[in-house]
């Protein structure tokens, strides 16, 4: 087949969407599709990036198609972009494309309704996060833009002929809120074969000098992660007595606020933040530690949940998103109550002094993701588009 992705984020910017596109195309091209990613202006973005990806992360074969985009206000990292139609139109016209993904709903999510209405090929739209959650970012954190946002989705998702979801509740939100054409649940796919540590636990823990239980948290510092929950309950776990350190993997324009509030908690000797890691070095940190947790209640399918128990960590995670769906309670970890900072501490506490349950649970979640393999996930997506490809466009 031949397959468009059309993406407002992509290299060589550091996300989710960002590493399940690599993924994904990486992986199709491998099956002998072609494979052509539609994008903005990937020059700006390296220019504004705090951070720029691994040069050889994509396959040479996947095509690259660059639009015209402007910097975000209010973000230098992000590009938006006004949907002109005519280059991608030139663009996809040359690649021929047999089926559309659109994984944005903006912008350049706008052109791929357009091309796939023009081209006369199935649109998937594919759908990974609660973006009325994100609202804040620009100032419009209530309820009546939350719920403007929420039927947005299902407006712009009723304009393709199937749409995919990471998780159970997105698929219920996007119902909720007027969706109408059919959902399906297929998983982020996670390279497993990229997971690979050498040396044993104690060894990575000598390397990095961790010398008390550790807890390891990865993801960008933004207000929606509820990092200063986490710190919070790291603060109330030392007060238990419980002796620990807390690394936190990532960057963002939240570091400095979550800083001083773990100097002002008085736990900054017990926590390090160590910026952006990649690859080898951020999966041996991972695997060196004894816990993933996150205190997060925006999670649809955070991939940094799936690598950690990929690495066999126990998660604990909060009741809320998609996080109940992965994590298992009393399974491969533990699920609290949202914004309870007194039991994320206790169930820090729990597994931090139950070695036999800890490894037990690692043991678990290592077995447990290996459904969430890339090779597994791109057979559903396989599947998804040979149906549509074979039905053809369906709206019309």
């Amino acid at each position: 087949m031949r397959i468009a992705i059309f993406t407002d984020t992509f290299l060589p910017q550091i996300n989710g969407v960002v590493r399940t596109t690599v993924t994904t195309a990486n992986g199709l091209v491998a099956r002998g599709h072609k494979v052509a990613i539609f994008t903005m202006d990937v020059r700006k973005i390296k220019v504004e990036a705090a951070h720029s990806s691994q040069p050889n992360e994509l396959d040479d074969r996947v095509q690259v198609h660059t639009f015209t985009s402007l910097t975000s206000p209010w973000f230098k990292d992000i590009q938006l972009r006004i949907p002109t139609l005519a280059a991608p139109l030139s663009a996809a016209r040359r690649f021929r494309p047999d089926l559309i993904d659109s994984k944005t709903v903006f912008g350049i999510g706008w052109d791929a309704v357009m091309v796939a209405r023009l081209l006369k090929c199935p649109l998937v739209g594919t759908h990974n996060g609660f973006l009325a959650e994100y609202l804040g970012n620009v100032r419009l954190d209530f309820s009546t833009m939350k719920n403007l946002m929420r039927q947005y989705l299902g407006f712009y998702y009723n304009r393709c002929d199937a749409v995919t979801v990471s998780c159970r509740a997105l698929g219920k939100e996007l119902l909720d809120h007027g969706l109408k054409c059919p959902v399906q649940v297929i998983s982020n796919a996670l390279d497993l074969r990229q997971l690979a540590v050498h040396g044993s636990k104690e060894g990575l823990r000598k390397k990095y000098k961790l010398t008390k239980p550790t807890l390891v948290h990865v993801g960008r510092l933004v207000a929606q992660k509820s990092i200063d929950g986490l710190l919070h309950a790291f603060a109330q776990l030392l007060k238990l007595g419980v002796d620990a350190h807390l690394i936190i993997i990532g960057d963002g324009r939240e570091r400095p606020r979550l800083e001083a509030l773990a100097h002002k908690l008085a736990i900054l000797d017990s926590v390090m933040f160590t910026g952006l890691l990649q690859s080898k070095e951020l999966w041996e940190r991972i695997a060196a530690g004894d816990i993933f947790v996150s205190a997060s209640t925006t999670e649809a399918q955070a991939l940094a949940f799936f690598e950690a128990m990929a690495l066999g960590l126990p998660a604990i995670g909060v009741r809320a998103g998609g996080v109940p769906e992965y994590v298992q309670h009393e399974k491969n970890g533990l699920l609290v109550a949202p914004d309870d900072p007194e039991a994320l501490a206790q169930a820090m506490r729990h597994l931090i002094e139950d070695a036999v349950l800890r490894e037990s649970y690692g043991a678990c979640a290592k077995e447990g993701v290996k459904a969430y393999d890339a090779e597994a996930v791109l057979d559903k997506i396989e599947t998804l588009y040979r149906g549509l490809e074979k039905a053809g466009r369906l709206i019309v």
